[in-house]
């Protein structure tokens, strides 16, 4: 039983690792990406972020805000960050 316990928790610390490192490779490079990566894929699959249809920088604001009052852990600090990253790799696309 304990074997077993031990198992899971270190699979559980491996997938820590590696799954932001794997999310990553979904965003464009640019200042905040593995901020970017490690926060949103903690809630959601970054399909949500690639496939949108992109925002402004303001609406892009308001998605991030919108994240923290649904319970994203998002420090102050880091929603400039995000913020600039999403609303320069995810701009509006053209219609």
């Amino acid at each position: 039983m304990a074997a077993g316990t031990v198992a899971v928790a270190g699979a559980a610390i491996v997938a820590s690792y590696i799954v932001p490192v794997l999310a990553q490779q979904d965003l464009p490079a640019g200042p905040g990406r593995e901020v970017v990566a490690n926060i949103c894929s903690g809630c959601h699959e970054l399909d949500y972020i690639t496939n949108s249809v992109g925002f402004s920088r303001e609406d892009w604001n308001t998605v991030v805000e919108s994240m923290i009052s649904m319970g994203a852990t998002i420090k102050p600090e880091q929603v400039p960050v995000i913020t600039e990253y999403l609303s320069k790799a995810f701009p509006p696309k053209q219609k």
